[in-house]
């Protein structure tokens, strides 16, 4: 079964389908970026300009910062990453430990909820990143998600705590500190810097 959500405008917007995770894994490698949450292939379209400028803005801080310190990698899309529950996700940006990206390295995918990741809004994905990643990473103990909203320039950095996101809510003029990369801190302007 196929549905596809109608745009209101000239938006881009996901495309769903119905499928076991067997049909997921069987998809050729050149479509993507492709998800599988709840028992539905999600497709996406192509990122814009401005979203790739963004990751790549932030990969290359936290990069430069976990580089620094020796304390894992950072990953960047397309890469999938299947959570705990079963589903398959691919976020923009993401963190391993060392001990967990010797593992990765080995496998042809992340098998494991990565304890920090980076979500950045399209146009067509804004309930899915916000509401529906979100519930799904809190679920599966992502202990650090950030939503980056390039419209209005602003971060929502959602930091597990008793098994529930605490939300903060963080403009351009401000200064995030990650939880979970100790000792990490960027003014939010310099992910929206091109």
């Amino acid at each position: 079964m196929t549905t596809e959500l109608v745009p209101t405008s000239d938006e881009p917007r996901l495309k769903h389908r119905k499928a076991s995770l067997e049909e997921f894994w069987a998809l050729p490698e050149s479509v993507l970026p492709t998800e599988y949450i709840n028992g539905e292939i999600i497709m996406a379209p192509a990122p814009t300009v401005a979203h790739q400028a963004i990751l790549g803005n932030i990969y290359f801080v936290l990069r430069s910062f976990v580089e620094e310190k020796r304390i894992g990698i950072i990953y960047c899309s397309p890469l999938d990453v299947e959570l705990p529950t079963g589903e398959v996700v691919q976020p923009d940006v993401l963190f391993l430990t060392n001990e967990e990206a010797a593992v990765a390295n080995s496998a042809k995918r992340v098998k494991a909820a990565p304890s920090f990741l980076v979500e950045i809004l399209s146009p067509g994905s804004v309930k899915h990143d916000a509401i529906t990643k979100r519930n799904l990473y809190e679920k599966n103990n992502v202990r650090e998600y950030w939503i980056v909203d390039p419209e209005t320039k602003a971060v929502s950095q959602l930091v597990l705590h008793e098994g529930h996101y605490a939300l903060t809510e963080l403009s351009e003029t401000d200064t995030i500190r990650c939880t979970v990369l100790q000792g990490f801190e960027s003014s939010v302007s310099r992910f929206f810097t091109f």
